[in-house]
């Protein structure tokens, strides 16, 4: 079993548009979708899309437009008064991705509380809880960790904890030391380490923004550079770090070991959920028993089938590509 936790969830409305966005002109749309969004539903649907026991745990009021759109997907809900936001995504042809995230509603304290009891419950005696997404109004950055020493101190028997956010939330996990898996991307994992390093002095946005470009181009240069990022957290702070790279596909981090796997040729038409995919593929692989390459060839595969499909689709097994995923290790 796994159990996700998506404390900000979105539906998403995904427009495929016919020609490449233009701003300021009037475009033709080919295709509208709606699906119920954020990261750690997302990840429950591609568990379940592969047969595996999975649940999903979030905030949700019972009127909520937002709640038919989950289907047969297996949820845990605490009410709460607010709506569900909405995400706007726009794609075009060549599979140019352009997101706009409203902000969601303010989760009180009582519910995030509540959110937490719900966690547990769902938690003891799965394999796994992955911890997904921004977090809302109302909620503060350090909310998931204590989800993670809640499930470790109330939990029989607790599972692995996985996160996947960003900036001072992933930063806060990170310290924490109650965390086994994080799943950045390049930016993501880059902003985290100069969040942690405490050698130089807090940047203002203008420069962190600079730096950040910075280090991405040395990566995307030469993937193995996130190895060495990663490096300085596993397995101090976390016992391993997936790190994925879009088109430059993956880097898997581990006490023992780091891999590197390129994504097989893709056809990609949007890159919206392929993160989370890659992170179900990992956790899929690890609950089967595979070891470190295995899990990154999965964690590429379910990534990059999902790249493949138009708007919100999540990758099934029926959509995973069947050729090998050559896998590197790094030194």
């Amino acid at each position: 079993m796994i159990v996700t936790l998506t404390v900000n969830p979105a539906l998403d409305r995904t427009v495929e548009l016919e020609d490449a966005l233009s701003p300021g002109d009037v475009q033709q749309a080919v295709a509208v979708r709606e699906d119920a969004g954020g990261k750690g539903v997302n990840v429950a649907r591609v568990l379940a899309g592969a047969g595996a026991p999975a649940t999903a745990v979030l905030p949700l009021a019972e009127d909520d437009p937002y709640r038919p759109l989950l289907g047969d997907l297996p949820v845990r809900t605490v009410p709460i008064e607010g709506r569900v936001r909405a995400n706007l995504t726009l794609t075009d042809p060549d599979g140019e991705t352009t997101k706009i995230n409203l902000p969601g509603p303010v989760v009180a304290e009582q519910e995030a509380r509540a959110l937490i009891d719900e966690v547990v419950a769902a938690a003891d005696g799965a394999d796994w809880l992955a911890l997904c997404g921004s977090l809302p109004r109302g909620v503060p950055a350090d909310f998931y960790v204590d989800v993670a020493l809640a499930v470790r101190a109330r939990c029989a028997r607790p599972p692995r904890i996985a996160v996947d956010t960003s900036g001072p939330a992933l930063a806060e996990a990170v310290l924490s030391g109650a965390v086994d898996l994080i799943k950045p991307n390049d930016e993501e994992l880059v902003e985290l380490s100069l969040l942690l390093d405490r050698s130089v002095r807090p940047l203002e946005q203008k420069e962190m923004t600079r730096v950040t470009r910075s280090r991405r181009r040395e990566i995307a240069d030469d993937p193995a550079a996130a190895q060495r990022i990663a490096r300085l957290l596993v397995p101090a702070q976390v016992r391993a770090a997936l790190i994925t790279l879009g088109g430059d596909g993956a880097v898997l981090v581990e006490p023992d070991g780091a891999w590197l796997a390129a994504p097989p040729p893709t056809d990609v038409r949007s890159t919206v959920g392929a993160g989370d995919s890659a992170l179900a593929g990992y956790l899929l692989a690890h609950v089967a028993g595979e070891d470190g390459p295995g899990r990154l060839r999965s964690a590429i595969r379910y990534g990059s089938a999902t790249a493949a499909l138009p708007g919100t689709g999540l990758a099934t097994p029926a959509d995973l590509p069947t050729g090998d995923i050559p896998v590197r290790a790094l030194s």
